[in-house]
């Protein structure tokens, strides 16, 4: 859908979910007889956003404390006796196991029906039979309605990943294209979160080099506004884009918002697929400045007319009523799936989006539903329909139809076709899916071949599946920093990176670096819980990996196995592998998978790594001396700078007038006039001494013109003065008639 509108004040979104409290008539805590619980530890399992205040009730707690083991009778009668006490009431529900790790959350219209019937003497799929043999306890949160049920249930998945729910494992977020029509000159931008603050979108762009061929092509057929200023102010000096054709300079005296607008409404009908109009409204524009005898300006319409024909005749429409549809299929081998999303605009089919999924038990409308649940939030475009293999029972096709109109703010419908074009549409999403899915697992296996590789030439216990690689990264002992990347099964994970900034470790002392970093990584107290890597790989060689151990050493704990990565002296390209307790290196030929895996994490680490190093020195090079005063932020820095652009200024200023545009308290002020005064000393003290410097160079050059900046010229400098004195009087006694304007004697003068 092009336009995002904001929902209802009514409407609940996982948002609403995410805060530190949810409000009471969304989540209502039961304990009829205990006290609430505390709220979960900071270190709680994940170390993900927050979820909503612990407004449960763990069932059992009046319980022995000798519970019988799950999955036994005497287990699953014990839940179910607990289960049928639940309020009759809509809300969610968490399994959780021995551990206390929620292995499942599920909704309920009616909780005690619902959760019961996990634990009845009944037939239950594989899946289901293996989740309840691992059940210890259960908490549940009551809901007003089945709908906020689902938003939370949502919500609660995305944080938590339980092991038996359909999760969705595609993280990307596609960028999109965003025209913020509120502006009075909007401009065409690219995000990749869209806020729903009434923008028009256009997209996502399941390809972002697709999307940037894209938005060069509008620029140059629709051209908008390319500052990112906030205002546009008017000047009778446009900028370069408008010299070359690329913006319409909004910022002329003479342009007026309406001519912007037709330019804006041109570029919604061009997304929009509608050919028709945005000839039509390209032509009466010609028309109109051929008529006041502009044309140069009518040619320019001209030929942004024939690009607009071009580029819209390679579109294919398939919906010849148009429409807005997101057609879905899921494929599913073992214990991989395979989602693909089609997305058609105005009946043209833009993309298509591979999501991979988790946990998928089977390839029905349910599970489908589930990743629909994940896939569309607050921020995502949500189309008019959703085309789907099969239709999902009636009540939870109507509620999940509920939860999208409420997040789009207008009608969403669900179907299934049996024929016509929806039907082929589908069976192209299904082949997408089903090719994806292969690509995928033949991907896998490749990968875990190469850490099946690692593993044997490493005599690790176990193929890695979690690595860990940290690097480091300063500038003669400045602005030291390392950064730690993450890859699982192959696949390098960006939301697990961490930067850290070495803080004890000075000088650029590599060793003293590393012990910091992975104490600081590994030390038991950290309130987010990371899991423990199958292999640390460290960018360095022997030393570097002494200093990882010491750093085990230094918390008393078992380190997990460790590599070094580093390249041999005096070679270019090739790689080595070092262990601990080994001399040389291990035996991993150069461009095997294994190696090439390793270099591959090192290379993550060291390009993440340098990246935060170098921001950190850019803004350390472009910082203000301003910056530590309290209460001195960027809008008042610019503000100074804008009144009072010299330090002269600024000095001459008066405390009230300073007050009045800073608002600072009297030691700030303070504080602000004396660093402006030691800017001043400082200022003027180099201005003397460069004065000083001119003064004595003119001095030297007016006793000798052979003087030069140290004293007298040498022997050598003189002699290249009588060389230059002797090619000069020759080419004044011979006629200048060579090529060059020397004759032939003058020239081998000055070759010589």
């Amino acid at each position: 859908m092009l336009s995002q509108k904001k929902p209802s004040q009514n409407t609940l979104s996982p948002a609403d979910f995410s805060q530190d409290a949810l409000p009471k008539s969304a989540a209502q805590e039961i304990s009829p007889k205990s006290p609430p619980d505390p709220p979960p530890d900071a270190d709680s399992q994940d170390a993900a956003p927050k979820t909503p205040k612990k407004s449960t009730a763990t069932i059992g707690d009046d319980v022995a404390s000798l519970k019988p083991e799950p999955g036994s009778p005497e287990a699953l009668a014990a839940l179910r006796a607990q289960a049928l006490q639940l309020p009759k009431s809509p809300g969610v529900y968490l399994m959780k196991d021995k551990g206390d790790k929620i292995i499942y959350v599920g909704k309920a219209k009616i909780l005690p029906k619902r959760v019961s019937g996990y634990f009845r003497d009944k037939t239950l799929s594989a899946r289901v039979s293996l989740m309840v043999s691992q059940i210890q306890s259960f908490d549940f949160m009551l809901t007003s309605t089945e709908k906020e049920a689902l938003i939370l249930e949502n919500s609660l998945i995305k944080t938590h990943h339980p092991k038996y729910n359909v999760i969705l494992r595609d993280d990307k977020t596609y960028p999109s294209l965003r025209l913020s029509v509120k502006d009075p000159f909007p401009r065409l931008e690219i995000v990749r979160r869209p806020a729903r603050d009434g923008s028009v979108i256009f997209g996502p762009f399941p390809s972002s080099g697709a999307l940037r061929e894209t938005l060069r092509m509008i620029n140059r057929l629709f051209p908008l506004r390319k500052c990112a200023r906030a205002d546009v102010k008017k000047t009778d000096r446009p900028c370069l884009n408008f010299q070359i054709g690329q913006c319409g300079a909004p910022c002329r005296p003479d342009f007026t918002p309406e001519e912007y607008k037709a330019l804006t409404d041109q570029v919604r009908l061009f997304f929009q697929g509608k050919r028709n109009e945005l000839v039509k409204d390209l032509e009466a524009e010609m028309r109109e400045a051929s008529a006041r005898y502009e044309f140069e300006t009518a040619a320019a319409i001209r030929d942004r007319l024939h690009d607009v024909r071009k580029t819209l005749e390679r579109q294919v429409v398939v919906l010849a009523e148009g429409g807005d549809l997101d057609v879905w299929s899921l494929e599913r081998q073992g214990n991989f799936g395979q989602a693909v999303v089609l997305t058609v605009r105005n009946g043209v089919v833009t993309g298509g989006r591979p999501l991979a999924a988790e946990g998928v038990a089977g390839t029905g409308p349910e599970a489908i539903l589930s990743l629909v649940g994940q896939y569309y939030d607050e921020r995502a475009a949500i189309p008019d329909e959703l085309v789907l293999p099969s239709l999902p029972a009636a009540s939870e096709a109507k509620l999940t139809a509920e939860l999208l109109t409420s997040l789009k703010g207008s009608p969403v419908a669900i179907s299934s076709p049996n024929s016509g074009e929806r039907l082929k549409l589908l069976a192209m999403a299904s082949e997408n899916a089903k090719a994806t899915l292969a690509e995928r697992i033949e991907r896998l296996s490749r990968t875990r071949g190469a850490l099946a590789e690692v593993m044997a030439r490493l005599a690790l216990p176990s193929i890695p599946r979690r690595l860990e690689c940290f690097d480091l990264a300063h500038l003669q002992g400045e602005q030291a920093t390392a950064g730690m990347v993450v890859m699982v099964e192959g696949e390098l994970k960006k939301s697990q990176y961490r930067k850290f900034k070495i803080s004890q470790a000075k000088g650029g002392d590599d060793y003293a670096g590393m012990r910091e970093v992975v104490r600081r990584r590994f030390r038991p107290d950290r309130e987010d819980k990371w899991p423990s890597p199958d292999l640390l790989l460290i960018d360095g060689g022997k030393g570097q990996i002494s200093a990882a151990l010491a750093a085990f050493e230094d918390l008393n704990l078992k380190p997990p196995p460790i590599a070094g990565i580093a390249k041999e002296r005096g070679s270019v390209g090739s790689d080595r592998i070092f262990i601990p307790g080994r001399a040389n290196p291990i035996d991993l030929k150069p461009g095997s998978a294994g190696l090439m895996l390793l270099m591959r994490l090192r290379d993550e680490a060291h390009r993440f790594s340098r990246t935060y190093h170098h921001s950190l020195r850019k803004s350390e090079t472009l910082s203000s001396p301003f910056e530590g005063v309290k209460g001195l932020g960027p809008v008042r820095l610019k503000a100074l700078s804008i009144k009072y652009p010299a330090l002269e200024d600024l000095l001459a200023a008066t405390d009230e007038e300073l007050l009045k545009l800073t608002r600072l308290s009297p030691k700030a002020l303070g504080e602000l006039r004396n660093k402006a005064s030691s800017l001043m000393a400082d200022r003027d003290g180099m201005s003397a001494a460069s004065e000083e410097t001119l003064a004595g160079e003119e001095v030297l050059a007016s006793e000798d013109d052979l003087t030069n900046y140290y004293g007298l010229a040498n022997e050598d400098d003189l002699a290249s003065e009588e060389a230059l004195a002797n090619e000069e009087a020759l080419a004044s006694e011979e006629d200048l008639t060579s090529g060059d304007g020397l004759s032939s004697d003058a020239a081998a003068t000055t070759r010589a």
